[in-house]
């Protein structure tokens, strides 16, 4: 016989997977309602449905600036210039700092801390996120740019080494995470960016 806690947590997770899902139509990420722009038809014309009230057609798209733009771009949908700007606008109020969001967790057991640790996991599959310096040896760089064409994790690039140093209080120099509840958290509340392509930018 199942104990309560058991059937508890099956019911919990019955929920979890009945929560209905969305997709973005430029990257077909899916996920919940609340990660998503709405995009509606009105009046034969494509609008930011911001409160996602509108009773009509419609679609969906990442909190992002990079699916924004490959939006912008999309000749199907072909939305005004002041929609996108309303959605860009957006995303810059609602994203937060990566140091302020890792601070109520500093102290939890999803980090890794250092290259080669976060480098091992990355190799066994393990993590998923990459909290990395700009200010780092340059080599440490190159060397997680080449791991991201073999293995699928994401990068967040961060100022300075010293911004992790006074989170953790030890000498860090570059953060992993592994765990999907909290990646997932993170991802929600943060842009990531192409962190390659970010960082040949900027040297540009």
């Amino acid at each position: 016989m199942e104990s309560l806690d058991t059937v508890d947590e099956k019911k919990l997770e019955n929920k979890e997977k009945s929560k209905p899902e969305r997709m973005c139509v430029c990257c077909r990420r899916k996920g919940e309602k609340s990660e998503f722009f709405r995009i509606s038809e009105q009046n034969g014309k494509y609008i930011f449905d911001r409160e996602m009230k509108v009773q009509a057609r419609g679609f969906y798209v990442c909190k992002t600036n990079e699916c924004v733009e490959r939006l912008s771009k999309n000749r199907k949908y072909n939305i005004e210039i002041e929609q996108l700007v309303k959605m860009l606008e957006q995303i810059k109020c609602e994203k937060k700092n990566i140091i302020d969001i890792l601070k109520p967790m500093k102290n939890s057991e999803y980090f890794v801390f250092g290259i080669d640790e976060t480098i091992d996991g990355i190799k066994r599959e393990k993590i998923k996120l990459v909290v990395i310096p700009k200010d780092i040896k340059s080599k440490y760089i190159e060397e997680f740019k080449k791991l991201s064409e073999k293995f699928n994790f994401k990068t967040i690039f961060i100022e300075k080494k010293d911004e992790l140093i006074e989170l953790f209080s030890r000498d860090v120099n570059v953060v992993g995470i592994f765990d999907k509840k909290v990646i997932k958290g993170i991802l929600s509340k943060v842009e990531v960016m192409n962190g390659w392509k970010y960082m040949n930018w900027q040297k540009n």
